[in-house]
């Protein structure tokens, strides 16, 4: 038998499903793409191998990439300021697109959309995005710490290289693995990923919207307190806001938010859809979408571009438009940073958030011993011991991971039975997972870092610390009701709000769609509840505002 060929050799090193993948994303690559990977021998010899073998593999894939090899101890790693083994640089005549370790597991979905991002250029690059950045007068370096086994690390290292290929000749962007760098993650107190720090002076924890990351990027500051500095700057009076009659306010970009402006446009109805974040809702957070008809696979940001620009066609979207009070009447009076809205009728889809704990030390350690995912950040607590918090199918798979990552986990549920499948039940009782019933955490204990968590027993009223470097919160989700109960829509006794089966709440002209009316919370029910509660309303105006001179005169 005659030996492999090194075309062969690196051909196999990437699956063929894969590599049918990638040729076909290549093969409309619009300009040649050159990487550059810079390895020294050493303690990461391993890291080393796997990462010229990858970018050896995606060389031989396509005449759209060349390939160079350097060692650490060469001019051109001084030239491009690569100390650290192993780097690779995309494209760097042009951008400052680095990944500092071998980009595997997840960080190989970054790697080859930064080849994509590299290829195509700014005209690629959404014109949001590239609006925001055209404001910068001074250079941003962006570092993304990431993990292999982290699903949302790939989604805010692409935000940064979109923005590196936006405004390359002011921004950088380096993905930063963890695995190979743990002294640098040190340095920049890494606790949880994905980590995302802006010129040394600021620093994010978790996967963010593209046009929420954008305008941090562009402040140095969290969108809050952006948000609450343009609020005080402006400092417009009701008389001096601009004033909109409307028919339709909708309250929530994500996917029920932009179904109904769809719909609602179509249907006639003038409308807004406003949103205090980006565009996306939980969906621009999902890594991959693998139910929503019509598409087998897709990123979630990729679906939210699909969405926002199909909406945009038909109706206005404003990001970054926090609704600051809100009033009923016969007009539901809608206010916020720059506008007041006289509305016939307001859509309520404002989804949910991670629901937390609520106890002492949560805040405190949050992304230092306090974590919402754990495929994000198990990997940090190897051979330690953490506390799973929850009961459900969430709960008990995160707890299944960490146990099979060699870390000493414990689940912590306030009941005496299980809400998860039985097939994960059975898997927990199997790996003898421990698991302290009818408790719940009443604090999270610790001074630099988490040493353990007061546990409290509901059925016996008693309370004990447990040892603990790491406390991992799956508690399902808390629906963002505040301005339905301004309304006063009535609510579930779980908190999501009641509608019937056209949408309707218990308020007229008040409607609700998506995560926040409950049930099943997936992206096919939203957009079609979004639908759905557009419809209706054009119903609804049509019986209620007969005589729309009346109701408009002397409305102000």
């Amino acid at each position: 038998m005659s030996a492999l060929t090194a075309e062969e050799k690196y051909s196999n090193f990437i699956p063929d499903e894969s590599r049918k993948y990638l040729g076909k994303l290549f093969s409309e690559f619009d300009k040649v793409v050159t990487i550059e990977v810079f390895t020294q021998k050493g303690p990461h010899d391993e890291y080393n191998e796997f990462t010229l073998n990858l970018c050896r593999a995606l060389d031989i894939l396509t005449d759209k990439i060349e390939l160079f090899e350097y060692s650490l101890d060469t001019d051109m790693a001084r030239k491009r300021g690569v100390d650290s083994t192993p780097t690779v640089l995309i494209s760097p005549d042009l951008y400052d697109i680095r990944f500092l370790g071998a980009p595997a597991g997840e960080e190989g979905r970054a790697l080859v959309e930064s080849l994509n991002l590299a290829s195509k250029g700014a005209d690629n690059i959404a014109d949001t995005t590239k609006e925001i950045l055209s404001k910068l007068d001074s250079d941003r370096q962006i570092k993304v710490f990431s993990s292999p086994s982290c699903p949302y690390c790939p989604g805010q290292a692409i935000n940064a290289f979109k923005a590196a290929v936006a405004n390359p000749d002011k921004i950088s962007a380096w993905c930063i693995s963890t695995t190979e760098n743990s002294a640098l993650a040190e340095e920049y107190n890494v606790g949880s990923v994905p980590h995302t720090n802006f010129n040394n002076e600021v620093s994010f924890i978790g996967m963010e919207a593209e046009n929420k990351f954008m305008m941090q990027l562009l402040f140095l500051k969290p969108l809050d307190d952006i948000l609450e500095e343009q609020s005080a700057k402006n400092g417009k009076s009701d008389e001096e806001k601009d004033k909109t009659l409307m028919d339709l306010v909708i309250i929530g970009a994500g996917p029920a938010g932009m179904s109904a402006g769809i719909y609602a446009k179509r249907s006639g109805l003038s409308c807004v859809v406003l949103d205090k974040q980006g565009v996306g809702g939980q969906i621009a957070l999902t890594p991959k979408v693998e139910n929503y008809p019509g598409f087998p696979g897709i990123n979630g940001f990729e679906l939210v571009e699909i969405l926002s620009s199909h909406a945009r066609e038909y109706t206005e979207i404003k990001q970054f438009a926090e609704v600051q009070s809100i009033t009923y009447g016969e007009r539901i009076k809608i206010v916020t940073d720059e506008n007041t809205y006289l509305a016939k009728g307001v859509l309520l889809a404002t989804g949910v958030k991670v629901r937390m704990l609520g106890v002492t030390g949560e805040d405190k350690f949050y992304g230092h011993g306090v974590s919402y995912c754990a495929t994000c950040d198990g990997n940090f607590y190897r051979g330690g011991k953490v506390l799973v918090i929850g009961g459900g199918n969430t709960a008990l798979t995160d707890a299944l991971h960490l146990k099979h990552l060699g870390v000493d986990t414990t689940i912590v549920h306030r009941g005496a039975t299980f809400r998860a499948e039985q097939v994960l039940q059975d898997s927990v009782k199997r790996e003898g997972i421990k698991i302290i019933w009818n408790s719940i955490v009443t604090e999270v204990l610790g001074d630099d870092q988490v040493v353990a968590a007061r546990i409290k027993n509901t059925k016996e009223n008693t309370e004990s610390d447990v040892e603990a470097d790491a406390l991992f919160v799956a508690i399902g989700q808390t629906p963002n009701t505040d301005l339905a109960e301004k309304l006063g829509v009535e609510l579930h006794d779980d908190g999501f709000i009641k509608v019937d089966i056209t949408q309707r709440t218990n308020v007229e002209r008040v409607y609700a769609a998506g995560d926040v009316t409950g049930g099943v919370r997936q992206i096919i029910t939203a957009t079609g509840q979004g639908a759905a509660a557009a419809l209706t309303a054009f119903e609804d105006f049509n019986r209620f505002y007969t005589d729309e001179a009346k109701t408009v005169k002397n409305i102000w």
